[in-house]
């Protein structure tokens, strides 16, 4: 952790991003108890927990919520991550249908893994893969969202148990063998579709955890990149930015004309405590954030 947390935390997960296990309250809860007083529920490809962050909100009046939803986007350089902030309460329109994209994306990469299993040749379906699941998913979401991707920790594990590898070491070449037996699994959708839509909606798009998608201080990637991604700034601070690229990205975005964000990232319950707020970000980047979503 930082030695100094931040007052804000705009980078957030809860248990209904496919990998997160926090519940909505102990976000709240753990933003009081840290003194951090505005965050962003971002979780991976949905924006499902909102209704319950919204309920939770009214026992937090200490808290501002930000409303938003983190959207791994396909590009010319591979998949990108994309924090976007600002979104309304009731997703509409061309929003709708691009988070109703990401919902089908999420089953069809479930049935993806059910695939390539079998085509190993192992003893693995829907029931399985369901089983995992619920291992460490509330019932509300999966009843909600189907049946999804794993996240990679339950994925490893099974497989070392089931002997499939010895170990984690031989995860990213399994992954690889899934692939040549049964294709490439579903690609996230274009980034074309994506951000037009979430900024349609009024909403900001920033470019996640940056580090690699930059090849850490490649100008010409940050370029294209942003331009290709229509971003309004940058995570400048994040865990995975060593400090010495917080404030080379700050002030990339300050010539560019961009916003700064930051936020810990935090997935899980036994972590949220001392990771909230536990990130580089001045308090000046919130309050320009601020001022862009009006207020």
């Amino acid at each position: 952790m930082t030695a100094e947390r931040a007052s804000y935390d705009l980078h957030l997960h809860t248990c209904w991003s496919y990998d997160a296990t926090n519940e909505v309250e102990d976000v709240f809860g753990a933003a009081r108890e840290s003194g951090v007083s505005t965050i962003a529920i971002t979780d991976h490809h949905v924006m499902d927990a909102i209704p319950e962050a919204l309920e939770v909100a009214g026992r937090f009046p200490d808290i501002r919520h930000v409303i938003g939803a983190e959207l791994s986007v396909t590009t010319s350089i591979g998949s990108v991550d994309l924090v976007c902030l600002g979104l309304p309460r009731e997703p509409a329109g061309e929003l709708a249908a691009v988070l109703d994209a990401y919902h089908d994306w999420q089953r069809a990469s479930g049935a993806w893994i059910v695939k390539a299993m079998q085509a190993l040749g192992f003893e693995y379906d829907e029931a399985e893969q369901a089983r995992l699941l619920a291992s460490y998913r509330p019932e509300r979401a999966v009843k909600l969202q189907g049946i999804t991707h794993i996240k990679n920790e339950v994925r490893r594990s099974y497989l070392v148990e089931k002997s499939y590898i010895t170990g984690g070491d031989e995860y990213a070449e399994f992954n690889r063998r899934m692939a040549r037996a049964a294709g490439a699994p579903p690609p996230y959708p274009p980034v074309e579709s994506v951000a037009p839509a979430v900024r349609s909606a009024g909403g900001l798009v920033f470019i996640a955890h940056p580090v690699g998608y930059f090849a850490r201080d490649d100008r010409r990637r940050m370029d294209a990149l942003v331009a290709e991604c229509g971003a309004d700034g940058i995570e400048c601070g994040h865990r995975a930015v060593p400090p010495e690229l917080v404030r080379l990205y700050r002030d990339y975005c300050l010539e560019k004309g961009l916003l700064s964000s930051g936020g810990s990232d935090s997935h899980a319950p036994e972590l949220i405590g001392e990771r909230m707020g536990a990130h580089p970000g001045e308090a000046e980047w919130l309050d320009e954030i601020i001022d862009r979503l009006g207020g």
